[in-house]
């Protein structure tokens, strides 16, 4: 019979203490309606995506103040006509006169954002056929959001816009190890952060300047495994926008040197970083090399694995 041996047991528990801060939490599929077309014509066709759901939003160069980005920027000209798919009645959101709703009831809605109104609230909306707005100057795109039972959830998900095609797979540039977001080397003894570098891209191209930019994957996962013996076969999730957004703080997802896109900034190519674990405690590891692995995967389960060795130096 095989045995447990003391600091594998210790790992365990600082693993899952470790992880519990960055782990998103299970999503079951939202109740909705048979999927739907795009929000511009045509219809059926897909159209170029420059923002996915969960990419991080961040007022001024401070990751404490990021939002995740609920919903995805479907790229049309300015004064392009936004129509609804799905049927319901109109509505304006008070705080931003810009923001065009269609709700269906009990939660469910869709939401236009950066658009000229061209509907009153109240109005009754017919799938395809009523304009709900125009693309406003100087956005170029229109924000699409999709939320069910009143919780904001993927547009991009299976089952929902259709058609959505995707054959890229997601990028994992780095695997860091740090403390307080500088670098702590790959020989680490204490308490170190994990921290993954990582990003989709985007089927269709994009027109400049949004071109050539990141988005997030739909969802990071890592785990540790040991060289000369098993530690952990279990993937651990970091990151996980597939259905819906994390019930989580910003920077308990996003690691800090996190940037957004901003194509009319210096630097603006957007840098996406998600902490795989926090204050994991080596010194309930064996000193010893172990590997780091790293699973991004997107909406339409495409997936890279990237690994990095990790060397543990306790009391050397």
């Amino acid at each position: 019979m095989a045995t447990t041996t003391p600091h594998r047991t210790l790992f365990v528990a600082a693993l899952a203490a470790a992880t519990l801060a960055t782990a998103a939490p299970a999503h079951a599929t939202p109740a909705h309606a048979a999927s739907y077309g795009w929000p511009v014509k045509p219809f059926h066709r897909q159209h170029p995506v420059r923002g996915y759901f969960g990419d991080p939003r961040i007022a001024g160069r401070d990751e404490a103040h990021g939002t995740f980005h609920f919903g995805i920027d479907v790229v049309a000209p300015n004064g392009t006509p936004v129509y609804s798919p799905r049927g319901g009645i109109a509505g304006i959101n008070r705080l931003h006169p810009d923001v065009v709703f269609v709700s269906q009831g009990g939660g469910n809605r869709l939401e236009f954002w950066h658009v000229v109104p061209a509907v009153r609230p109240g109005a009754r909306v017919l799938a395809y056929r009523t304009v709900v707005g125009y693309v406003e100057k100087p956005w170029r795109h229109v924000h699409f959001s999709e939320t069910a039972g009143g919780v904001y959830v993927n547009p991009l998900r299976p089952g929902a816009l259709q058609p959505y095609r995707d054959p890229t797979k997601p990028v994992v540039l780095g695997i860091y190890f740090e403390r307080d977001g500088h670098t702590a080397g790959a020989r680490a003894a204490g308490a170190i952060d994990i921290v993954a570098e990582a990003w989709d891209t985007t089927p269709l191209p994009i027109a400049p300047p949004w071109n050539d930019k990141p988005v997030t994957p739909a969802r990071v996962e890592w785990r540790l495994e040991g060289l000369r013996s098993f530690v952990s076969s279990s993937w651990h999730t970091a990151a996980n926008f597939e259905v819906a957004l994390p019930a989580l703080p910003f920077t308990s997802v996003y690691a800090r040197w996190t940037r957004q896109n901003h194509p009319w900034k210096r630097g603006g190519t957007g840098r996406y970083r998600f902490y795989l674990a926090r204050a994991l405690d080596t010194r309930e590891l064996a000193n010893g090399r172990y590997r780091i692995a790293v699973r991004v995967t997107d909406t339409s389960g495409n997936a890279t694995v990237a690994s990095r060795t990790l060397t543990v130096a306790n009391r050397v």
